[in-house]
């Protein structure tokens, strides 16, 4: 993009993302540093085993567990799967009970004349329904590692102003990628240099039996590289264009947007056909999760074609400036989704041109995209541009702070249809049946895009108190 594009985007950004906003009283000193160690040698078994050391002085301590996860919009830290908690200090069991009001919040009494105190916790990996840090992480051969599934942390005090020194612990043979710096591994033991909590949060660990590393900008600073984890050895192979074209991903965004934020950074890809599949942002890597031959299909390569563009861009849009009420001290106070749509929405239209830019879809390819796009939204044009609008419903500032409801809740009805015909044998099929099955296919969707908006319209009346 030119010059002025460029700014123009930058401007735009600057007047509606910005950072920080008021907050509560907190602990005037923070403690010192709190070692996590995590034991992940039964991922393969769906459980993550974390012992944590805090420093302490007598009297009554509340540890909070991570609610309020930051990409996620929504307070769904995975608190249902923690489980074997215990306390100790001085050797000796320390009783803790749970708040009655705030399920996130544990209440110790630590015991006179200790200094420090001793938690050990257990995460079970067993959520395959759900998404985010809450969703399938792990198989018998790979595991994603989200810091806040695994440890507490001491309330007062913000996230940045608390240091962690954590370490890994994998099953024999597993490499991995992450983030985190000053990696330093001693058998299948990894050591990371002290790093504050909200930098641990935001640095997920991908590990596995089946791993590739590829570098996309060699003897260039800052690195960027793809981390690979699979359920196969087979599904790790990305062809020489695809990763020529996530080297133009890489050079495109410097184009864009003219500067780097970060030390390094790591696109973390897991390829299983087990585990939530979802792109979750960081500040310096991404989390993205696809079906386990994303890299072999071609319809599978397609739909996984914009992730890492998406989650690469919130790097800049959404981790590096956020909007202020998204910006919270700490992962118990709520976030607000005012300007989600600017996190959100610019994000998704800076990815499809990146996309479109770095050469992960051909031309034809994306005409292909346009065409069943045009063709699904046909039926809900028409209705638009004959309708009054939503406003009998509430108000657009209404629909605009919903995005907590709306994320929690919203379906991927297109994404999931465009490809369901290439995963069922159709590229395969002779031509001329290929072509009976699309248009086939496109009545189908079309059918169904017009029984929602039926659904919508509906409601709407309903709304106005037009319909029974």
């Amino acid at each position: 993009m030119g010059e002025f594009l460029r700014r123009g985007i930058f401007a735009g950004i600057a007047a509606v993302v910005i950072f920080c906003g008021s907050a509560p009283l907190w602990a005037e000193t923070p403690p010192g540093p709190i070692k996590i160690a995590v034991d992940a040698r039964q991922a393969p078994q769906k459980i993550l085993h974390s012992h944590l050391q805090f420093p302490v002085k007598p009297g009554p301590l509340t540890l909070y567990y991570p609610q309020w996860i930051p990409g996620e919009h929504m307070p769904d830290g995975p608190i249902i799967d923690l489980g074997g908690l215990k306390f100790q200090a001085g050797g000796k069991t320390i009783p803790w009970r749970r708040d009655l009001v705030d399920m996130f919040a544990f209440h110790l009494e630590i015991p006179p004349g200790a200094t420090s105190l001793d938690a050990d916790l257990d995460f079970l990996l067993n959520a395959p329904a759900s998404g985010f840090s809450a969703g399938a992480s792990a198989t018998a051969s790979l595991d994603v590692l989200s810091w806040n599934q695994v440890l507490l942390y001491p309330k007062g005090y913000k996230a940045h102003e608390l240091t962690f020194v954590p370490s890994l612990r994998l099953p024999d043979g597993w490499k991995y990628g992450t983030a985190l710096p000053g990696a330093k591994q001693n058998g299948d033991t990894i050591q990371f240099s002290p790093v504050t909590l909200n930098t641990l949060v935001d640095s997920p660990v991908l590990a596995g039996k089946y791993f590739r590393v590829i570098q996309l900008t060699p003897g260039q600073d800052p690195p960027h590289e793809l981390d690979i984890a699979a359920d196969s050895q087979a599904a790790l192979e990305m062809s020489p264009d695809m990763q020529k074209a996530y080297r133009q991903l890489v050079a495109e965004t410097g184009a864009l947007f003219g500067s780097r934020h970060y030390r390094d950074y790591h696109f973390l890809v897991t390829l299983s056909d087990d585990v939530a599949h979802f792109g979750l942002e960081h500040h310096e890597s991404s989390d993205d999760r696809s079906n386990e031959r994303s890299l072999l299909d071609e319809a599978l390569r397609m739909e996984f074609s914009g992730l890492l563009p998406h989650e690469f861009v919130h790097s800049w849009n959404g981790k590096f400036r956020r909007p202020a009420d998204l910006s919270t001290p700490d992962y118990q106070q709520p976030m607000k989704d005012d300007l989600l749509w600017v996190y959100e929405g610019l994000t998704e239209y800076l990815g499809v041109v990146l996309t479109a830019r770095s050469g992960l879809l051909t031309q034809e390819q994306s005409g292909i995209f346009r065409a069943l796009c045009r063709d699904v939204r046909a039926p809900s044009r028409a209705r638009l541009a004959a309708a009054s609008g939503h406003r009998g419903c509430g108000s657009l500032s209404l629909r605009c702070k919903a995005g907590m409801v709306q994320l929690a809740a919203r379906g991927r009805f297109l994404r999931r249809g465009i490809f369901a015909l290439a995963r069922r044998g159709r590229q395969s099929a002779p031509a001329d049946e290929r072509q009976q099955v699309d248009e086939r296919f496109l009545q189908n969707i079309s059918r169904r895009a017009g029984r929602r908006a039926g659904a919508q319209d509906l409601h709407i009346r309903r709304c106005r108190g037009d319909a029974e």
